[in-house]
């Protein structure tokens, strides 16, 4: 017996005809549906919810694992299908999870209204990027290894444990007209991506963020005769959380721990007659949580009464070898931002404690940066301490940019390091993410 068949329960209004006048209904009714402990009687229940209009609640079997083994939504791929609509799942501390030997793909993919419950998301894996377009470079990999959000966000009371964001594709490997390509860009959100061009909402309490793993960068391609290799991708940022553009996020109580953003792509390997090395990608900033803006729009993020601990932002990728004579690859940068990393925007930290968080080492090769930035990474933001809060005992040091954050003043940058985070932006701007 389906759900939609056995448990399913309308709560439906009714006009009231008194004479010749009716009281009006309200235009929708709410529905809930009790989901046994069967992930196909799950997938099954998200699939007649968005398939009506109004709100639907999905009420899951306590302490339940929904394990799930293949893709239901293939366009997305997404072991759930697609929310589309109102959506609240009641999860009772129930597990929505991936098999651990199933194909790669993530948890949800949210373009409704999403509510989340008492429920573990964990073990997802979004897909690594495929292919290179015409030029050589290489496809990234895809952002939101636990959820993928293009719409309101709510969770509650739950555990995002353990998702991966894609790796980037491989470069293309040089020809005798072509350059070697480089490596994609690894996908952002190894626990939760959220994206909107328009403003939504991403709001989480007392929920634990852990084990989350921001995209790998994938390596540059090989050169050819004298030519060099390509350079490695960059990888992704925000191993736990990453709000994009019009994402406003609120953050409340819980704790962020145990994430690390990707690890920067291999340069490729220089032709045979003198080709120089690819410069390693740069390693993923912010291993915890990453908040960007856009548009010179202030949506002014906060954090209330939660840690952010024990994070780690991603290492630079390694140069290539060089051919006989060629020149030695850059090494990839380290990743700034241990624990938060905030662009274009003002978040404020209200009773939140930011300690012993890591940032990223650089890769091998020319010319490596210190690593910098084990607690906040800024850039063209600005973060207030607020009612306690404190950043203290992150590696190499606190914060990047002592002077965005008011009350974090052990760090000197130089105009070297600020550069290289320009530099930075400027690639992670042409990176096609999605």
């Amino acid at each position: 017996m389906t759900p939609s068949a056995g448990c399913r329960r309308r709560i439906a209004t009714t006009a009231i005809v008194l004479g010749t006048f009716a009281l009006v209904a309200q235009p929708a009714e709410a529905a809930e549906t009790a989901v046994p402990c069967d992930p196909a009687a799950l997938v099954q229940a998200v699939a007649d919810a968005n398939a009506t209009a109004e709100p639907d609640t999905l009420t899951l079997a306590a302490n339940c694992v929904y394990t799930l083994t293949a893709v239901a939504d293939s366009t997305w791929n997404s072991g759930l299908p697609s929310i589309e609509g109102k959506l609240t799942v009641q999860g009772n501390h129930a597990t929505i999870e991936r098999a651990k030997d199933a194909p790669r793909f993530r948890i949800i993919s949210n373009w409704g209204d999403l509510t989340l419950n008492e429920v573990t998301i964990a073990g997802g894996h979004a897909s690594d990027g495929v292919g290179t377009n015409s030029y050589g470079d290489a496809n990234p990999g895809g952002s939101g290894g636990g959820i993928q959000s293009w719409g309101p966000l709510t969770i509650t009371d739950s555990v995002i444990s353990g998702n991966t964001a894609g790796s980037g594709a491989p470069g293309a490997d040089a020809t005798a007209t072509a350059y070697a390509g480089r490596g994609g860009g690894g996908g952002f959100g190894g626990g939760i991506s959220s994206y909107s061009s328009s403003q939504i909402s991403l709001t989480i309490t007392r929920t634990k963020i852990t084990g989350n793993v921001g995209g790998a960068g994938g390596p540059g391609g090989n050169g050819v005769a004298a030519k060099p290799g390509g350079r490695g991708g960059s990888a992704g940022f925000g191993g736990g959380i990453d709000a994009l553009s019009g994402t406003v996020l609120r953050i409340t109580g819980g704790i962020i721990t145990g994430n690390s953003a990707g690890a920067g792509g291999k340069g490729g390997t220089g032709g045979a007659e003198g080709g120089g090395a690819g410069d390693g990608g740069s390693g993923g900033v912010a291993g915890g949580v990453f908040v960007s803006s856009s548009g010179g729009v202030l949506l002014n993020p906060a954090i209330v009464g939660a840690t952010v601990a024990s994070n780690q932002s991603g290492r630079g990728g390694d140069a290539g070898v060089a051919g006989p004579g060629g020149y030695s690859g850059y090494a990839g940068y380290g990743g700034r931002g241990g624990g938060i990393g905030v662009f274009d925007d003002t978040l404020t930290l209200d009773d939140v404690k930011v300690s012993d968080n890591v940032a990223g080492e650089p890769g091998a090769g020319s010319y490596p940066l210190p690593a910098s930035g084990g607690g906040i990474h800024t850039l063209d933001a600005h973060v207030a301490l607020v009612n306690g809060a404190a950043v203290s005992g992150n590696l190499p040091d606190n914060c990047v940019y002592p002077a965005d954050v008011p009350g974090c003043g052990d760090d000197f940058r130089t105009a070297e390091a600020r550069g290289s985070d320009q530099r930075a932006v400027a690639e992670r701007a042409a990176v096609i993410r999605r």
